[in-house]
């Protein structure tokens, strides 16, 4: 079968440059996900996860407000628009963003879950081969998101009793009177300490440790001016930065991605101000910011880990449960190893022109384009959901051919020209707050 462009993966990327191929065409795509229904994160999805972002930045709105794949049409064609206006809501519940997205992966006829993609060659065309047939495609978009994160002291540890954020709700470790250390700061680290003090009583750890890196638990930068970086005319400024200034700008705005949200902090503390004084059976629930884990070694059926502040002090903890909320990182898929050498790389990222296709040796107008995984490259926005939609109009319109669309929108009013003239940053670290 012969198609114009074929997507692996079916997440959030992939999903909104489906909804606008199919919506302006109709036709010629195919996009493929092992999932047979839509999950997102579902080994981390606690109950009462937000989102951190407005729900205008849907798979859609930003670019075509009249599309039918909207969250609020959504809310209209599942009968609940009324009821969520009523609610006032602070922020869109997860659980419910995801409802709105396995709608659209069940809506949209482009999309086809239940199939995974084994490899990936070329011959003039992409040939993708998947456990159910082999597709010819002249352009592969890949969106299929990134892997957990395991920082070098942790690896060869994971296990049943030491793992990442991301698979805690598969794994469901009996906490009950154990010691539990959860190493990370960052909102995946917040949630996780959430869930544990809001635990009743009968089923809370004998201990929990929240460890650091950073000075304190920092709120999200989620002000009007920090936003800008998060405006299409933003992330091509940043593209055409030296790399010097992008690992700069990276390093003084890392909590505009990468802080907790207040509701998130608040909801923390009240639970530790009800459980010192309101609960006569408390847990020992110690907080370690300004921390780093520098060891891990296994110590009985736990861990034993090592803590260190600045240079000198250094703290052990054992814990029963290790949870690392450590971040995602970007990984070469394996379908891609048939042509993995072609591909060109900054860093850990593949290189990606102006329209989000890799730079390769195989013929200009024979593309792969990757969603997701150009931090780096693009900015802060890059793995958030503020670009989702604009990035995708933006492949969409090298797909066909065509010039990228203006955007109405006005340019934004900061002008960083003189990011490379800052001083140096002291002590700020990209990643989760480990």
């Amino acid at each position: 079968m012969e198609l114009s462009c074929v997507g692996i993966g079916a997440g959030p990327s992939n999903l909104s440059l489906a909804c606008q191929l199919h919506e302006q065409v109709g036709k010629g795509a195919v996009f493929l996900d092992r999932q047979v229904d839509f999950r997102w994160h579902p080994g981390s999805a606690f109950d009462s996860s937000e989102l951190q972002v407005s729900h205008f930045k849907d798979l859609v709105t930003l670019v075509n407000p009249r599309s039918a794949y909207t969250f609020v049409n959504f809310l209209h064609e599942n009968g609940r628009l009324y009821h969520f206006l009523n609610a006032q809501f602070e922020a869109v519940l997860r659980v419910e963003f995801e409802q709105y997205l396995n709608w659209v992966f069940h809506s949209n006829p482009l999309v086809r879950g239940g199939e995974t993609v084994r490899e990936i060659r070329f011959d003039g065309e992409f040939r993708v081969r998947t456990d159910k047939a082999v597709l010819g495609a002249r352009d592969v978009v890949v969106g299929i998101g990134k892997q957990a994160q395991i920082p070098p002291q942790f690896q060869g540890w994971i296990g049943r009793n030491l793992f990442h954020s991301s698979v805690l709700l598969h794994i469901h470790p009996e906490v009950r009177r154990k010691h539990v250390c959860v190493v990370g700061g960052g909102q995946s680290g917040a949630e996780v300490m959430l869930h544990l003090v809001g635990l009743p009583n009968e089923r809370r750890p004998a201990s929990i440790t929240w460890v650091s890196q950073r000075e304190n638990y920092l709120p999200l930068d989620n002000s009007p001016f920090t936003n800008e970086l998060f405006m299409p005319c933003f992330s091509d400024r940043f593209a055409a930065m030296s790399e010097s200034q992008r690992k700069l700008l990276l390093r003084r705005f890392v909590l505009a991605s990468d802080g907790i949200s207040e509701s998130t902090l608040r909801a923390i503390y009240q639970a530790l101000y009800r459980h010192a004084f309101f609960e006569p059976n408390r847990s020992d629930i110690t907080l370690r910011p300004g921390c780093t884990v520098s060891h891990c070694i296994n110590a009985g059926v736990g861990h034993r880990l090592t803590l260190q502040h600045g240079m000198a002090e250094v703290e052990e903890v054992t814990a029963d449960i290790v949870i690392l909320a450590t971040g995602y990182e970007n990984a070469m898929p394996d379908f891609l190893g048939p042509i993995a050498h072609r591909l060109e790389h900054i860093g850990n990222e593949l290189a990606i022109r102006d329209d989000f296709s890799v730079s390769w040796d195989g013929p200009r107008d024979r593309r792969i384009f990757v969603q997701n995984a150009s931090l780096g490259q693009r900015g802060l926005a890059d793995p958030n959901l503020s670009l989702l939609a604009w990035r995708a109009r933006r492949i969409l319109d090298s797909l066909l051919g065509r010039a990228p669309c203006a955007n109405p929108e006005h340019h934004g009013f900061i002008s960083h020209t003189s990011i490379e003239s800052w001083p140096a940053p002291v002590a700020e670290e990209m990643g989760s707050g480990i």
